[in-house]
């Protein structure tokens, strides 16, 4: 019957657990694992999607408000009507998703118009764009042309960030060119409130801003977004509508607006999770989602890779400690519970702490230091079916295959095969005269002689059944096995000098029979076992205690 695996030892513990920390560690470095998270990232953030703020509104620059107020760009005379329409209904804040960056050559007194409908409504939030100056060259930020950048109550980035599966999972609260110093558009808009303008920012901070250049675009405080249900949710009203007054006053009270462009065509379409990349999300409804999460209070902070390092191993290093608890002395066990454990711990930190921990790579480590593990005690319950309890040799099962595939050996090189079989000299007397537990002794004994005369690799001692043992000795011819056998004889007379529990054993001998295969020889398994076996029984005719073989 085979035993439990006894639980590792704490040196080996403690190198397994060294030997984890480091994989687990470099594998979060290096980013192996990064599809795999955000896969599961998408999975998990589906359980704690957020509902929609109700005071958000959408203004849709649509095919219908195109085909209403005609081709774009609108003249800045539109706009003007409909920052001074939204104020009169008593908007809370609009952010004007839409990018002013040049003047109106062949209409100065639109955007003189603008400017002054900016004035006073006092907020209105305009977009900042980051673009490259030239292909692969340094970027510029396009700012709105300082008429309006006066005029707006804040200006805010519009960077969307894809991740590199070109899903966009992240936003930055701040962002700029040479140091975040731009809010993102819905920051900015969020802030409009002057109690939340100095509220202190979350999100993963950027180490490097020290050693940014000046022409580079710098990200700060990233968060991922807790998209909406379907993420286009948001309630929408077409510009034209609004304009034309055909949206009551009521709809518009108090609500925060944020206007851009989705016509088919105009508009950028992200991929984001939990929505199909086919159908897309237009910016508008990005932004919206983004303000829609800092109304709700529910950013969620990506953590810190060095809390993400530190968590992780002690995740993989859990187990070494739980397997010396009773019941959990088999390592895999609570290697298999915590690869379980892991993605729930993921899940329960990004619903409940709004804090987003990657768990593949520890989930990788526990699943392979589990593999190992398993496929360890698979090995050892193999040998352990091939193996007899008592003497820790081979079994019959075990000398049987041995002996066959030897055979096809010697067939094939036509080296010589030898066989000794065993046999304990009166060895039931000792069990009825000195007690089974002194039978066990002698039997142990004799194989601890056994192992110290066959000592090559291909060699193979086993016990056959009760007293009986056989020693197969692959490319050894009939001198040499005759001398093994000669020495096993000496072996067992000095058994005091080689057996440390000599003392407590009666003196006792073997009876050996041998034969040995020769490249004339096509004898299959059964007759070379049988003629070893017959040199055995006439050992024990002989008078016991010596070896015969059959030659």
């Amino acid at each position: 019957m085979s035993t439990p695996s006894p639980a590792p030892k704490p040196l080996a513990r403690a190198l397994i657990g060294v030997g984890a920390a480091a994989l687990v560690t470099l594998i979060t470095l290096l980013g192996l694992t990064y599809r795999l998270d955000a896969w599961l990232y998408d999975t998990m953030i589906a359980g704690v999607a957020q509902p929609v703020d109700e005071r958000v509104l959408n203004i849709v620059i649509d095919e219908k408000s195109l085909s209403e107020i005609g081709r774009w760009p609108w003249s800045r005379r539109t706009h003007a009507q409909m920052i001074d329409r939204l104020r009169e209904t008593g908007v809370r804040g609009v952010a004007l998703n839409v990018l002013l960056s040049e003047p109106a050559l062949f209409d100065p007194e639109g955007d003189a118009l603008l400017a002054r409908a900016l004035t006073r409504s006092g907020n209105v939030v305009l977009p900042v764009l980051a673009e490259a100056a030239e292909f692969n060259g340094t970027s510029v930020e396009l700012m709105p042309i300082p008429e309006f950048a006066a005029s707006a109550a804040a200006l805010g980035h519009v960077d969307m960030a894809l991740d590199a599966d070109g899903v966009a999972r992240s936003h930055f609260l701040r962002a700029g060119l040479g140091s975040p110093h731009w809010p993102s558009l819905a920051l900015a808009l969020y802030q409009l409130e002057r109690e939340r303008s100095t509220m202190e920012l979350p999100g993963l901070r950027n180490p490097r801003l020290e050693a940014v250049s000046p022409q580079q675009w710098v990200r700060d405080h990233q968060v991922l977004v807790p998209y909406a249900s379907p993420p286009n949710g948001f309630r929408h009203a077409s510009y034209s509508d609004v304009l034309n007054g055909r949206i009551p006053d009521a709809l518009l009270r108090g609500r925060w607006v944020l206007i851009g462009v989705t016509a088919t065509g105009m508009s950028n379409e992200l991929a984001v999770p939990g929505y199909s990349p086919q159908s897309g999300l237009s910016g508008l409804d990005y932004q919206a989602n983004a303000f829609n999460m800092l109304l709700r209070n529910t950013a969620i902070a990506p953590m810190t890779m060095a809390a993400q390092v530190l968590l992780s191993i002690a995740l993989v290093v859990l187990p070494l400690l739980l397997c010396s608890l009773p019941g959990l002395r088999r390592l895999w066990r609570p290697t298999l519970l915590m690869i379980g454990i892991v993605p729930l711990i993921s899940f329960l930190l990004l619903a409940l702490a709004r804090s987003w921990y990657p768990p593949t790579a520890a989930m990788l480590v526990l699943a392979l230091g589990a593999s190992v593990w398993i496929y360890r005690r698979l090995r050892r319950t193999h040998r352990q079916a091939q193996s007899d309890p008592l003497t820790g040799l081979a079994n019959r099962s075990k000398f049987d295959s041995a002996l066959e595939q030897e055979l096809r050996t010697a067939r094939r090189t036509g080296q010589p095969l030898s066989l000794l079989v065993l046999d304990i000299d009166h060895f039931k007397q000792f069990n009825d005269n000195s007690g089974h537990a002194t039978g066990d002794a002698i039997l142990r004994a004799l194989a601890r002689i056994l192992r110290s005369r066959a000592r090559r690799p291909r060699d193979l001692v086993a016990r056959l059944g009760g007293d009986e043992f056989a020693v197969l000795l692959p490319e050894t011819s009939a001198q040499a096995a005759a001398t093994i056998a000669t020495t096993i004889h000496v072996d067992l007379a000095n058994l005091s000098a080689h057996a440390p529990d000599a003392d407590a054993l009666p003196p006792f001998s073997a009876s050996i029979g041998i034969h040995t295969r020769t490249a004339d020889d096509e004898l299959d398994a059964e007759e070379l076992f049988g003629l070893a076996d017959t040199a055995l029984y006439r050992a024990k005719q002989a008078g016991r205690n010596r070896s015969v073989s059959h030659a």
